[in-house]
């Protein structure tokens, strides 16, 4: 049942940042907006890699947890900008 529900998750991030990067597309200033949220998306998950065990902590998972959850947020992450790329 977790994994269905981390695969929902995983979808939806992934059509999460491919609406951001059509979103991205269509006018330069909502370019420059989308960048800067992906620039604060960015740090933040660089941050929650340096700080994986006290941030574990924090949210009562566990470190596997949250390296999983990151690497799927990058791979979400990665799939948004492909698409972006090729429209």
């Amino acid at each position: 049942m977790k994994a269905m529900y981390l695969a929902n998750y995983f979808l939806a991030g992934c059509i999460a940042f491919s609406l951001l990067g059509w979103i991205a597309s269509l006018h330069p200033m909502a370019m420059k907006a989308v960048l800067f949220l992906l620039a604060g998306i960015a740090i933040a998950w660089g941050l929650s890699w340096l700080l994986d065990y006290s941030l574990s902590k924090l949210l009562k998972i566990s470190v596997a947890d949250l390296q999983a959850v990151l690497i799927g947020g990058l791979a979400m992450l990665l799939i948004g900008l492909g698409v972006f790329l090729c429209s």
